[in-house]
């Protein structure tokens, strides 16, 4: 629990680590939180382990109904994030890039990096792509430029539109729609799916075939059982009719 812990905190840091001045609305993180595989009480949770390196703080500015919007504030950079920004080849995501002119290649990298950067941090690998959009407008990445590399860099992202729903999924984590390495809390969701399927709909189990085979059996048993107590009952009537008689005969 403690490893799984840290690593979550690890990936929560280099959330925050691309975001301007290391923080994020706590409600862009509420959206991202399923995907990041945070727990719903994580501000209670999980932060006060990490008390040295988030803080929850006043963003600055108010939101559209006019409340102060609250965010979570990275405080100081571990050590294993600043090596692993170190060592990345290309226009580090955690770089701040804003100088770069939005229309040069460089500015288009960089961006293709934040993208990739996010979903890799994510358990699932993939998220909406709405979240997306919304990630990228608090970094000042408009609409238009994502889904332009959305579209331009197929080969490393792809949309999904399955249940009415546009997901962003990265391509290098999944192999013939599997995931090619499953962090351990997708074991344990994939776990819980499995169960929820027992439940019954409609009266009657998905896996009805095996389930209605016990049924049946039970059912058997228990109209047995109603037979043996039925000619338990008519025995017992008999002998007390039986009793009653000899005792009128004295």
């Amino acid at each position: 629990m403690s490893r799984y812990r840290h690593d979550l905190a690890q990936r929560l840091a280099k959330l925050l680590m691309i975001a301007r001045g290391g923080r994020l609305p706590l409600h862009l993180i509420d959206t991202l939180s399923y995907d990041l595989g945070l727990p719903h009480d994580y501000l209670l949770t999980l932060l006060p382990e990490f008390p040295d390196y988030f803080q929850i703080s006043d963003l600055g500015f108010r939101d559209s109904n006019g409340e102060i919007v609250f965010g979570m504030e990275l405080k100081r950079v571990q050590e294993w994030v600043e090596q692993q920004w170190q060592n990345l080849p290309y226009i580090s995501p955690y770089e701040n890039a804003f100088h770069l002119s939005p229309n040069s290649d460089h500015a288009e990298r960089w961006m293709v990096g934040v993208i990739h950067e996010l979903l890799s941090l994510l358990v699932t690998k993939k998220t909406e792509r709405e979240n997306v959009f919304r990630f990228g407008e608090f970094l000042g990445i408009g609409r238009v430029r994502v889904k332009k590399a959305l579209v331009h860099f197929t080969g490393i992202f792809y949309v999904s539109n399955k249940i009415q729903m546009q997901t962003v999924v990265l391509r290098e984590a999944y192999r013939k729609k599997l995931m090619a390495e499953k962090h351990p809390l997708m074991a344990i969701r994939n776990r819980y799916i499995s169960l929820m399927e027992l439940v019954l709909r409609r009266g009657r189990p998905v896996r009805g075939a095996a389930v209605r085979r016990r049924e049946r059996g039970r059912t058997c048993f228990r109209v047995i059982d109603s037979l043996r107590m039925k000619e338990r009952s008519q025995d017992e009537s008999r002998s007390i009719i039986f009793i009653r008689r000899e005792r009128s005969d004295m």
